[in-house]
């Protein structure tokens, strides 16, 4: 019974939740409005009750990265970079299936617990 009340209110608190974003959003579309944001950079905005408001404002870059290459191959510096990143699946197989493999490794990685993630949905009634 406990748990039954439990993920209920999870449901309750969940619905406020986003109904306090959707809120939250459309305030600072009004306030985008009266003081819009730089198209790249921030700006800060100081009201007469001490309140500051700042806007910060972003552009994103899609980019052809073979084409890119071929149009700055002669440039000395590319607007390119390589990022090297663990591969967290084959980090997990290799701990769970490779354990001689994993004793070799262990030392140079670090091992902790996530975010566990919850999920509770009411059950839909069928008519």
């Amino acid at each position: 019974m406990q748990a039954e009340k439990l993920a209920a209110d999870w449901l309750t608190a969940k619905r406020q939740e986003q109904e306090a974003i959707a809120r939250r959003i459309a305030i600072e579309n009004e306030l985008l409005k009266i003081h819009p944001a730089k198209e790249e950079g921030s700006s800060t905005t100081t009201f007469a009750n001490g309140i500051k408001f700042r806007a910060t404002g972003r552009l994103t870059y899609k980019v052809d990265l073979d084409r890119l290459l071929v149009l700055t191959a002669s440039w000395p510096e590319k607007p390119i970079k390589t990022k090297i990143e663990a591969d967290e699946s084959m980090l997990r197989t290799i701990r769970a299936e490779r354990p001689d493999q994993w004793r070799l490794i262990a030392g140079a990685v670090t091992v902790k617990p996530g975010k566990t993630y919850v999920v509770i949905e009411e059950q839909q009634h069928e008519l």
